[in-house]
């Protein structure tokens, strides 16, 4: 068995997201604390504002969160941010 990093991320099988519904369960599993709060609020604000024939914006909303489940289920990416955030040691 390998070591695990140092921050607790291993790498984790990415979940299937192929509805909202998958990015909701996703987010609520793997996402950031308070993504799938974030995004239900974004979510709703997109779609109000859209016009009833364009949900671009809608779109728009489910990829970046989408694309933030990947970001946390990388464990490469999420090394390179906390070392981007100095480690996290305030010393």
């Amino acid at each position: 068995m390998s070591a695990q990093p140092e921050h607790g991320w291993g790498t984790t099988p990415l979940p299937e997201i192929r509805t909202v519904d998958d990015l909701r369960s996703a987010l609520s599993r793997y996402g950031f604390p308070g993504d799938r709060e974030r995004f239900e609020e974004e979510l709703a604000a997109a779609i109000g504002a859209s016009p009833t024939n364009d949900f671009e914006g809608a779109a728009a909303v489910v990829r970046a969160y989408r694309h933030r489940v990947r970001i946390r289920n990388s464990p490469e990416i999420m090394a390179s941010l906390e070392e981007a955030r100095g480690g996290g040691n305030s010393t």
